[in-house]
């Protein structure tokens, strides 16, 4: 940049300097130099992020930038070591991890000229809400993205209001949208047995166009899109059983089991340190009891609701520092006993 500024002001003034020949070539001999270790050090850089997808067609992986959470919150530098530092969800994380090594020895296999037998990616995922299925289903995607399964391994998270329209052949458009959103990754569908026949108030075709819809593109694109359906136990076992494809398709279910109150005290203080709070211990015995009562509650949202208790909390903060923001010797990240009894007590 100096350089050509230099080179501006001279032919601007038309100042022409007398150099001799040993320099210029020495100059350029120097930019040549340092164009070369730039494009060799960009090189070396990109180099590991390269991937080759089942397509046959190279992509370059996104760039690391944090270190993942204990629930997944950043896949960007290792999605294996994300999903194994979720609280819980132990056979969940079991059964990933098997199914990575089986696609390890597959691409080995393939690699050596071996015969290499397809594997079916599409899975069910049973369990209550907040269990954390959508996010594994995003740490899913980008493990198969950095094992080159996936060229780009991201999330479409849609339900039955993001596929099904209101008018005869426009629920086939609205779901080709959604998969085309997902391809080359991974389609989640949350309550998907509302798009089944016999479902009450969902039994309609346009559920079924939506399912046909659905299947046609898995059978196009097995190499490009993998789905992944989600609900409730029982619902989802008569969903598969709606649609003969269905079950052929999703080979595996995972089941989530819901997390007890140690688990989801755990989640609670990941959840506050993330916010870049502390909370206090001896708030623990508190936690623990309310997560245990609201256990047996009907639609209980285990880590949703361990989010509704720490913004309430905060909330509760609030409400008691607001009035002493003069006094410079405040601890403003600290969530006390009495801010979360005050956020038990708002929800009781």
């Amino acid at each position: 940049m100096l350089l050509l500024t230099g080179l501006a002001l001279l032919s601007a003034f038309r100042i022409t300097p007398s150099l001799p020949p040993w320099l210029g070539i020495l100059c350029l001999l120097a930019l040549m130099g340092a164009a070369t270790l730039f494009c060799g050090l960009r090189i070396l850089r990109l180099w590991p992020r390269i991937g080759y997808a089942r397509t046959g067609r190279h992509f370059l992986r996104p760039a690391p930038r944090r270190r993942p959470d204990r629930n997944g919150g950043d896949a960007a530098l290792d999605p294996q070591a994300a999903l194994a530092g979720m609280v819980g969800l132990e056979r969940v994380k079991a059964e990933i991890t098997t199914l990575v090594q089986r696609l390890k020895v597959e691409a080995a296999r393939r690699e050596q000229g071996l015969p290499v037998t397809p594997l079916s990616l599409h899975m069910v995922f049973t369990g209550p809400p907040g269990v954390g299925k959508t996010v594994v289903a995003r740490l899913y995607g980008a493990v198969l993205r950095d094992l080159g399964v996936l060229e780009k391994g991201h999330l479409v998270e849609t339900d039955r209001a993001g596929l099904v329209a209101g008018f005869v052949g426009q629920t086939a458009l609205k779901t080709q949208q959604r998969l085309s959103e997902a391809m080359d990754g991974v389609l989640f569908i949350d309550e998907a047995y509302t798009l089944a026949a016999g479902q009450g108030d969902h039994g309609d075709s346009f559920g079924q166009e939506a399912i046909d819809t659905l299947l046609k593109a898995m059978e196009d694109h097995r190499d490009r899109l993998v789905v992944i359906v989600a609900g409730y136990p029982e619902p989802m076992e008569r969903f598969l059983g709606s649609n003969p494809g269905l079950r052929s398709r999703f080979a595996k279910t995972l089941h989530f089991e819901g997390y007890g109150p140690d688990a989801l005290l755990a989640i609670t203080h990941d959840m506050v340190q993330q916010a870049g709070m502390h909370l206090s211990r001896s708030a623990d015995g508190m936690i623990r009891d309310y997560f245990a009562a609201q256990l047996g509650q009907r639609g209980f949202g285990h880590a949703r609701a361990a989010r509704t208790l720490v913004e309430r909390a905060r909330e509760a903060q609030a409400l008691r520092l607001a009035p002493h923001l003069d006094d410079g010797r405040l601890d403003l990240s600290e969530l006390r006993p009495e801010d979360v009894s005050a956020a038990i007590a708002g929800d009781a």
